[in-house]
């Protein structure tokens, strides 16, 4: 991919953050930004793949926590979500499971520092196409990790009634999203800004429904052998969106042998959002640094 700087450098809560606008090999314009650790070299990177309808500036709280445990974090709005929609006016629209997985490889290799140990991190879709990553992702084995929260391996919402039919005849059809801000997080604060948000867009493709149900099943049925990696999994017990008894068993399934898994009791969706965030926070950056 090829990057050009957006604006100048901007701080949040003192922490060096760089927005860019990066070009696939595709030729398609992606919005980005860098949380720079507080010194130099970091003692990790970490490329964070975001959840299905949101956008990466929801992440400015969680990243700059991990800045000021010296772990840089470079994150990106996907193709059909965020400024990378409004830029290419296709909301909801990601070009599909395997053009994602492929911006992951290209953003991994192009954002690789030598000698710095380099993890992949998702939320909710995010953490789904993190988990396929890590089962059969070009350059899987040479990440120190793999951090997926709230994955959407089986949904618990109106997701899953989407039909293969309307895929066939209908894959680029917007169809709403049943996802709430009250299921997203306790944080009534938090709750109105998801809904006021004008770049929480709430449409997804047909076929982006459809594939992320079915490559959910696959990671449950065949992927998950392929996962040997270091692997964090974490989930709210109380999640209405995706389903957290199918992250504990995945997590029961994969034969990795250094493999943790943190049920948050009476969470939802979001844990980095809730009012025990810094609790989640820390617990993702005490696991990234004893690797």
């Amino acid at each position: 991919m090829t990057e050009v700087n957006l604006q100048e450098q901007e701080a949040i809560t003192g922490v060096e953050v760089i927005e860019q606008w990066i070009t696939t090999k595709d030729g398609v314009p992606i919005y980005s930004k860098t949380w720079k650790a507080i010194s130099s070299p970091p003692i990790a990177t970490v490329i964070f793949i975001h959840g299905g309808g949101e956008h990466i500036s929801r992440y400015n709280y969680v990243f700059s926590k991990f800045s000021s445990k010296n772990v840089e974090v470079f994150a990106y709005d996907q193709r059909g979500f965020g400024q990378t929609a409004v830029r290419n006016n296709n909301p909801g629209d990601t070009g599909g499971w395997d053009v994602a997985l492929d911006d992951i490889n290209e953003v991994i290799i192009s954002q690789r520092k030598p000698g710095i140990p380099q993890f992949l991190m998702g939320h909710s879709m995010g953490g789904g196409l993190a988990l396929h990553y890590a089962s059969y992702g070009p350059e899987k084995d040479n990440l120190a990790g793999f951090i997926i929260s709230a994955p959407h391996i089986a949904p618990i919402s109106a997701l899953a009634k989407v039909g293969n039919f309307a895929n066939m005849i209908v894959p680029k059809l917007p169809i709403p999203l049943p996802l709430y801000p009250e299921d997203m997080t306790h944080d009534k604060d938090i709750q109105k800004k998801l809904r006021e948000d004008p770049l929480n867009f709430k449409t997804l493709s047909v076929n982006t429904v459809v594939t992320m149900v079915s490559k959910g099943k696959e990671l449950l049925d065949s992927k998950y052998v392929s996962i040997t990696s270091p692997i964090y999994i974490c989930h709210g017990s109380e999640d209405k969106v995706t389903s957290h008894d199918s992250s504990k068993e995945l997590y029961e399934k994969i034969p990795s042998q250094d493999k943790t898994f943190r049920s948050w009791p009476g969470l939802y969706h979001e844990p980095h959002n809730e009012f025990e965030k810094d609790q989640v926070i820390d617990d993702y950056l005490q696991w990234i640094l004893a690797r």
